[in-house]
């Protein structure tokens, strides 16, 4: 959301009162990613939802990847299971990760 409200790692750890270093470690895909603590991520959120509520109606979207080079076509991959949709408060951990994949999700982690 950062990049598409272009803004630097520095202007939004200014706005919430972090570090950049802070920023780039919650952005990071490696093995220097954290998580904010509580506070910190409703600030970034507070912050973050009323820049997006003052930018232009139409977000800006990162350009589009040239089309992949035409290939053999595959057979269509089979269709999802159905999912009922359940209370989040009901649902158990198989259905939880049956949602996530459903919706796109690669990589599923359960912490307690």
């Amino acid at each position: 959301m950062r990049k598409q409200l272009r803004l630097s790692r520095t202007a939004l750890a200014q706005q919430v009162q972090l570090s950049t270093a802070a920023i780039q470690r919650y952005e990071a895909q490696d093995g220097s990613h954290i998580k904010p603590s509580r506070e910190a991520y409703e600030r970034l959120c507070a912050a973050l939802s009323g820049l997006l509520a003052e930018s232009p109606a139409e977000p800006v979207r990162a350009p589009a990847a040239p089309a992949p080079a035409p290939q053999a076509v595959a057979a269509p991959a089979p269709a999802p299971a159905a999912v009922p949709d359940v209370l989040l408060s009901e649902a158990t951990l198989e259905q939880l990760i049956a949602r996530a994949k459903m919706l796109g999700a690669k990589k599923v982690t359960v912490e307690f």
